[in-house]
């Protein structure tokens, strides 16, 4: 992972060497504005929705049944790669445009890619299948997902320069 985050720094579209961070807002100067929401209000309702969800998970792993039969399994798996891969292309669309929306698609594309790996890996039939759901989460997904989000990492500490 070093190997790729010390290429990332050298690199000249990621690496923007002599670029300054982009100003950032001072204390209350996110409330300034009128009509905005308040950040601590929004933040509190996420903490609440993510504690409520807690009872829910306990419920799911108490209900569910072991196994399920799905009509629409090959549809679900091509529509998750299928996102992967625009989701893969938007951020290198941004990427080669200099286009500080990178950390956004970037994200996604982390997201998606550690969801695909784990449902491979839990999803799997023991022996072969397993091994290379395994093999592909460890050396594939997982990696380009780590370098999705160190890129969005570094581009919101250091937005690319406008111009």
């Amino acid at each position: 992972m070093f190997a790729v985050t010390g290429r990332l720094d050298r690199d000249p579209v990621l690496g923007r060497f002599g670029s300054e961070p982009g100003p950032r807002p001072g204390p209350g100067r996110a409330d300034a504005r009128p009509g905005r929401r308040r950040p601590s209000a929004l933040g509190a309702a996420f903490v609440l929705a993510g504690l409520a969800m807690i009872p829910w998970v306990c419920y799911l792993s108490a209900t569910l049944p072991a196994s399920a039969r799905d009509a629409h399994w090959s549809l679900a798996w091509v529509g998750l790669d299928s996102c992967e891969a625009l989701a893969l292309f938007a951020t290198g669309r941004f990427l080669l445009r200099r286009d500080d929306r990178c950390v956004l698609t970037a994200v996604g594309t982390a997201v998606l890619l550690l969801v695909d790996a784990w449902f491979d890996v839990t999803s799997a039939a023991p022996g072969p299948d397993l091994a290379t759901a395994i093999v592909m989460a460890v050396f594939v997904e997982i990696p380009i997902a780590l370098v999705c989000a160190v890129l969005a990492a570094r581009v919101l500490r250091t937005p690319f320069p406008r111009g």
